[in-house]
């Protein structure tokens, strides 16, 4: 009877044993499909306006790498399209597209270029700003990125009236920032001042509204700002120094998705970002 006992004790320690080891090599299972099952993070692209000669960096994963140097001069703002880079410096007049290692002039303008960006049907706009000496305005281009040849330059779109932008409706201060999302709604951010704003300004048709303020930052400036290609509702911003957050305009839930010294500088200014834009389709 004791022999019996000891046996039925023994069966169930291996039981148990061989339960607890099937659970261990499933539960790693189970969370590798959960978290391969998790969208992979968009890559961006950040510059710091301070570097000379200014560079360009891809980030991914919050690792940065270069992706294009000047051979002379800085980088304050840049625009990507299917992997095409363009760009402009403060107090500059053009905006240079980069040729593999160099760069070739692909508009001049008769005054400073503050900001470039890209709508999702490949078109290049830029702004022209006096922060708070006067009203911005932002221009569209033509022809549309994916149609500019090697030895081609944009132009201005005469057809087309320039998108105002009213001191009176932004706190009275622009730097000329602005940014489109996937349904080409604008977003305009204040720029190097504290406190700073970001403002949407909704798409009707072909007209575009008064710009109403989704976020104030009081203990920071919102310099460069970007909308992610996937989720529209995630505004993406360079902070003047050091970090890019990230922002969810619905709830308002910001982190950092990025901090670090890339131009290894003692006087760090993160000026821009932007995503790669990938035409939807023909307009």
């Amino acid at each position: 009877m004791l022999r019996m006992k000891r046996k039925n004790i023994s069966m169930q320690l291996i039981i148990f044993v061989v339960l607890c080891v099937c659970c261990c090599l499933v539960t790693p299972i189970w969370l590798t499909s959960t978290r391969a099952a998790q969208p992979p993070q968009q890559p961006y692209y950040v510059v710091d306006a301070y570097q000379t000669p200014g560079v360009v960096y891809k980030i991914v994963n919050r690792k940065p790498r270069v992706f294009f140097r000047r051979r002379s001069g800085t980088i304050t703002s840049i625009a990507l399209c299917r992997g095409q880079l363009y760009f402009c410096s403060v107090n500059d007049k053009r905006i240079y597209q980069s040729i593999g290692k160099g760069e070739r002039v692909v508009f001049d303008h008769t005054t400073y270029v503050r900001d470039i960006a890209v709508d999702s049907y490949g078109n290049l706009y830029f702004s022209e700003a006096s922060s708070s000496r006067g009203n911005g305005k932002i221009y569209k281009l033509t022809p549309r990125t994916d149609k500019l040849g090697p030895k081609d330059r944009f132009n201005l779109l005469e057809e087309e009236k320039p998108i105002s932008v009213y001191l009176k409706n932004v706190d009275g201060f622009w730097a000329g920032d602005f940014t489109f999302d996937a349904r080409d709604n604008l977003y305009l951010s204040t720029g190097d001042r504290t406190p700073s704003f970001i403002y949407k300004v909704p798409k009707e048709g072909d007209r575009y509204c008064s710009p109403k303020s989704v976020y104030k930052e009081t203990k920071g400036a919102i310099k460069g700002i970007a909308m992610e290609p996937i989720n529209p509702n995630l505004a993406y911003y360079a902070d003047w120094g050091h970090a890019i957050y990230k922002l969810d305009v619905r709830n308002l839930r910001r982190s950092v998705e990025f901090s670090g010294n890339i131009a290894k500088s003692k006087n760090p200014h993160l000026s821009d970002i932007a995503f790669d834009v990938r035409i939807r389709s023909k307009k």
